[in-house]
């Protein structure tokens, strides 16, 4: 098993319908990423095609969002992004973790933008980068001053900041033999051995009022945790955000829950909230060195799950009726002594 993973960045056909869009250096990028694909794949190293998606031509209703025909390959993961670089709201990072990956080889459009981006934050995360420079295409820029650069000047320019910096440049060739003469990965097989189930205390906390939404509250606090419950004050005004703003309509009573997990290694802020008449919203928060951010690979726990279980049965047994009683349901809450 290869620990490098090739990365086709933003090969759509929403550039064909950007006003810089230009074709002449396109044969060449064509032959060199065709190259470069077909050789990474049969060396074993996983294929992943990225596409960003934004406003206009790449929004997902255009139906732009999709691949240049010239690429017929079968990649191995496919991943929207909406920021510049392909790793951090993607769920990307994630896989390519969980599979042992250590090494990314870039290419893409544009140079400079989302495939320059991409090398630079992998390598903030502690990833080897290969960028191919003759892999990737873009187009000539005009700055303030009106001194055009072409195209070839700006990925003279990338090579020159990411070089032994953040990647290592290469062409189709040099990258390709680097694969070959790479070691393979030896995955050996593990037995899973969980630390044994605990119950860890659940306590209501009443009902929050956030805008027009009333939320039941509950604490679950890891025995060994450090740090203080206050912390889970400044997280709610995100969730109020994260809100809509319209709490009660014809789908939806305008209630939910909040667990604040004092958890063994962080803090999580796990929200719910009922809609289309049986469905649940969820979001998380996590704290980051003392600070609230959404979770990205974070998820909820087995604790967690017992509180939303309960409020799954409280939900139905209260609200999912011919006469909701809301009240009712917000005074059923859930206790767990231990």
């Amino acid at each position: 098993m290869s620990q490098s993973a090739l990365l086709v960045i933003d090969v759509q056909h929403s550039f064909t319908h950007q006003p810089f869009w230009r074709e002449e250096a396109l044969p060449a990028f064509q032959r060199h990423l065709q190259q470069l694909v077909a050789g990474c794949q049969a060396r074993g190293a996983a294929v992943v095609d990225v596409f960003h998606v934004s406003q206009g031509p790449f929004s997902l209703a255009s139906g732009l969002v999709t691949r240049l025909p010239f690429l017929t390959h079968q990649p191995d993961l496919v991943v929207h992004k909406s920021v510049h670089n392909a790793l951090t709201d993607s769920g990307l990072d994630l896989w390519l973790r969980e599979r042992g990956i250590t090494h990314l080889i870039i290419s893409g459009m544009r140079s400079e933008q989302c495939c320059e981006t991409t090398a630079r934050v992998a390598s903030d995360l502690g990833y080897r980068v290969t960028y191919v420079t003759e892999a990737t295409l873009t187009f000539p820029m005009t700055h303030a001053n009106g001194e055009t650069a072409s195209a070839e000047e700006i990925k003279q320019r990338t090579e020159l900041v990411l070089a032994d910096r953040f990647a290592q440049i290469a062409t189709v060739e040099q990258a390709l033999a680097a694969l070959e003469a790479a070691p393979a990965q030896t995955v050996s097989e593990a037995t899973w051995q969980p630390q044994p189930y605990q119950p860890r205390p659940i306590t209501p906390l009443g009902v929050t009022t956030l805008g027009a939404w009333a939320l039941k509250r509950y604490a679950i606090r890891y025995p060994q945790a450090s740090g203080d419950a206050a912390i889970f004050a400044a997280g709610r005004p995100l969730v109020a955000q994260w809100l809509p703003p319209q709490a009660q309509t014809p789908q939806r009573p305008g209630v939910g829950f909040l667990i604040e997990h004092q958890g063994k290694t962080m803090d999580y802020l796990v929200a719910g909230w009922w809609d289309n008449e049986n469905e649940l919203r969820m979001a998380i928060w996590v704290t980051d060195q003392g600070v609230w951010r959404r979770a990205r690979e974070e998820s909820f726990c087995v604790w967690d799950m017992q509180v939303m279980a309960f409020e799954r049965d409280a939900f139905v047994r209260m609200l999912l009726q011919a006469t909701p009683d809301r009240e009712g349901y917000l005074a059923s809450q859930l206790t767990v002594d231990c």
